[in-house]
This record gives C-alpha cells, structure tokens and sequence, in this order.
C-alpha cells in the first residue's frame, strides 16, 4: 500500500458500500464480521470498523440472533420514513426555480433505465438526489443521500410489477406538463402516499 492509498479500514468500508448499492447483500441475512474481513481481505478489526460506520448511517443494525444486518425499515418505522422523505422532497420543490428544476429532472431522466428492481430502485434514488442537488444546499444532498440509502432496499423489495414500476418512474421524470413545480409536488405526494397506505393496509 503507498502513502496515498486509503486506509484499510476506508477500503473495506467503499466495497461495503458499493456492494450494498449494488443490492447483493441479503436482508435478514446476519453479516458475520470475519465473513466481510475474508471478503474485503481485511482483518477483523477494518472489518468491525466499516460496519460500525453504515450502522451509524442507519444501514445495519443489531440481528436477533446477534451479529448485525441490514436495517428492516417496516410497519410505522418505514411509514415514518416514507413521510420524512415526502416532506423534505416536497420542501426541497418550493426552494428551487422551476427552470433548475426542470433540469435537475431531465438530468435523472437522461440515465438509462434498467427494468430491473435494483435499476428502479436506483433510478427513483437518483431523480430525488438531482432534486436536492438543485437546490445546492450540502445539507440536503447529504440528507436525501442517506434516506436513498435507507430505503434503498425497501424500494428493490416494493417492485412487484415491473412495468407498473417503470410507468412510476416515467411520470415522476417528466417535464411536459404546465406547472412543474406543481405538479412535482403532487407527484411526489402520490408516490409515498401509495406505500404509506400500503404499510397501513389501507387500499393502494
């Protein structure tokens, strides 16, 4: 390793993240802290360090059976999430000129989009961090950065009907309409108003 290179804590802990973004980490699933070490070629203790990290980014948590595993975000839990989420976004709208705002949207749109849970996942995870890059307020990217992470596994989970999914998606990313701020607003409404009801056991 030369001078420059991160450290090996800070390695394991990148991997770990582009695996999770990547979705193959399994929920439930207990994550053995050895079994990332061996993985990553760490010892335990970078290992143990990384992992600490994406717990306190609120990405892992405790398992039952001891261990840790990814954060089950469900039932009133995700509902509170989901708000959160809708309410920042929605306040993120009112701040920025419909002319950026246009492109924040265009700029997610112009990404090729896999119709594949993981790429809807992904896509949806984009549009909102454009939306709150718009604004340029550091504290906003970071805080849609780390709801997107979140929720990023509950969004893979939520896609039963592909096409369904990806029609979603298209009406969230486009920019025909008369008052886009407007209807963004209601859009975004609409898209975490349908889980919350679905957490809820309300009729979607």
């Amino acid at each position: 390793m030369s001078a420059i290179d991160p450290p090996l804590q800070e390695m394991v802990y990148r991997s770990l993240k582009e695996d999770y973004a990547a979705g193959v980490l399994s929920p439930g699933r207990r994550l053995d802290v050895q079994e990332i070490a061996d993985r990553y070629r760490s010892s335990k203790t970078p290992a143990r360090e990384a992992l600490c990290r994406l717990w306190g980014e609120g990405l892992i948590e405790p398992h039952p059976d001891g261990g840790l595993r990814l954060s089950q975000y469900e039932g009133d839990k995700l509902i509170r999430l989901y708000a959160w989420n809708m309410n920042l976004l929605m306040g993120l709208v009112n701040e920025v000129r419909p002319s950026a705002l246009k492109r924040a949207i265009e700029k997610a749109a112009q990404q090729a989009l896999q119709q594949t849970p993981l790429g809807i996942a992904q896509a949806v995870g984009s549009l909102f961090l454009s939306l709150a890059s718009a604004t340029g307020n550091e504290f906003a990217i970071w805080s849609i950065n780390n709801l997107n992470e979140r929720l990023h596994y509950v969004r893979i989970g939520e896609v039963q009907n592909i096409g369904d999914a990806v029609k979603e998606v298209r009406t969230l990313t486009n920019v025909s309409v008369v008052s886009l701020p407007k209807s963004m607003r209601r859009r975004l409404e609409a898209y975490h108003m349908r889980r919350i009801d679905r957490q809820k056991g309300d009729p979607v």
